[in-house]
């Protein structure tokens, strides 16, 4: 059994940053996100707790980090390019990252990912510019506070009257949207 999503999450936020992947992007280093509404993930984050065994939970779990779309177009990010699985050698190699294989009469569509790729074997996250996505509002506070800095805070006359925390990210809870996961789902 490999890292949970938890532990994914946190080696990203102590990073600071996403590592790309080949695996669906034709030998390209690549970093993927969705732009599905939230209420889609939620059914798709349900299915673990019915799969099964491992080999048939899905492979997104209810972690991970938003970012503006804007943010990620400046980061080089597009759209997934949807077509049908042989068009791949028509596409020139600089796009292939992009392709997703779409032929819907055999059951490979995945359209409702709404999928973007940014071509890049490491992309840095801009703190002021994500949103870390946990499932309970506990994690969320965890997250937050577990990587907060600690400042010198100082009374109006420059004396120190003790310490806050700056938090280097913020996150959210799907809990607080109304989704909730058993503990064995995540």
């Amino acid at each position: 059994m490999g890292e949970t999503a938890s532990h994914v999450l946190d080696k990203i936020l102590s990073s600071g940053e996403l590592r790309g992947s080949r695996q669906w992007t034709y030998g390209i280093d690549t970093v993927c996100f969705t732009e599905a509404p939230i209420h889609e993930f939620n059914s798709v984050f349900s299915l673990a707790s019915i799969a099964a065994d491992e080999s048939q939970r899905p492979r997104y779990e209810p972690y991970g980090v938003a970012v503006p779309k804007h943010w990620l177009y400046q980061q080089g990010g597009r759209p997934v390019i949807y077509d049908h699985p042989g068009a791949i050698e028509d596409y020139p190699v600089a796009l292939r990252h992009r392709f997703c294989p779409y032929d819907p009469q055999n059951a490979i569509d995945f359209t409702w990912e709404r999928e973007w790729r940014v071509a890049t074997s490491v992309l840095k996250l801009d703190p002021k510019n994500a949103l870390v996505i946990v499932p309970t509002s506990a994690e969320a506070f965890e997250f937050v506070y577990g990587y907060a800095s600690e400042e010198a805070d100082v009374d109006s006359d420059g004396s120190a009257s003790g310490v806050f925390h700056q938090p280097r990210w913020l996150a959210v809870s799907l809990d607080m949207f109304g989704l909730h996961y058993a503990p064995g789902d995540a």
